[in-house]
């Protein structure tokens, strides 16, 4: 059994997930928080999801926010920090936020595998999707994509791109500029110095290899060879 907590804070309501060994198991618990709640939240009242290890569990922030946002639930935002349940008037000390982009452009509906979006991705914002993610437009410094499958960036790529955020090591990433502050595949990340121009991130042998688009063959459509 996990560590979860319900509590209405200065920034609103905040589901707090500090630790927890299952995702099922995590489901069940916060559905159960959430129906002793019920009668407590307003049909178009925004939550904040809150985690106490983001690296941790980063490969399950697509499913618990949509499994949040399936039980009837808005998600307005990614935290990072704790939660301390002795202080009533101020209990969260929030290290990092990520600010979900619009219902429009995030994708959370599992029946379109592909998210198109057609902006640019600020400092502080998140677009976290179960599927390929395209964006068309760039990924600024300190914005953030999280995808369980492929991503796409027309554009110039600055902040943090985690692909195969559920363990898929055949997930590849594209961004004409890629300049990231981070590029993580399933498990697997790195930091890359300099920018490439027309590139992609791909696994070969357990490592990230960063290459111009020109110079990778691919021989499926989700993996790359020699």
């Amino acid at each position: 059994m996990g560590t979860i907590d319900l509590r209405m804070t200065k920034r609103g309501v905040v589901l707090y997930i500090e630790d927890y060994d299952d995702l099922d198991d995590l489901f069940v618990q916060i559905k159960n928080k959430f129906s002793q709640m019920n009668g407590f939240f307003s049909d178009d009242e925004k939550i904040s999801v809150m985690l106490k290890d983001k690296e941790k569990y980063s490969k399950d922030i697509t499913e618990i926010v949509s499994f949040v946002e399936k039980i009837g639930f808005k998600v307005g935002e990614i935290l990072v920090g704790e939660m301390n349940q002795k202080v009533k008037q101020n209990p969260i000390s929030v290290r990092e936020k990520l600010s979900l982009v619009d219902d429009e452009a995030r994708g959370l509906q599992l029946l379109n595998p592909t998210k198109v979006i057609k902006k640019t991705i600020r400092s502080g914002q998140a677009v976290i999707h179960d599927g390929d993610v395209m964006l068309i437009g760039n990924l600024n410094d300190g914005g953030e994509i999280i995808s369980a499958g492929n991503i796409v960036v027309i554009g110039e790529a600055r902040g943090v791109i985690r692909a195969g955020s559920k363990g898929n090591e055949g997930s590849i990433i594209y961004a004409t500029i890629m300049n990231p502050e981070l590029i993580q595949i399933a498990t697997h990340v790195i930091h890359i110095s300099e920018l490439v121009e027309d590139a992609v991130a791909y696994l070969r042998g357990g490592k990230i290899l960063v290459q111009r688009f020109d110079l990778v063959k691919f021989n499926q459509p989700s993996n790359v060879s020699d």
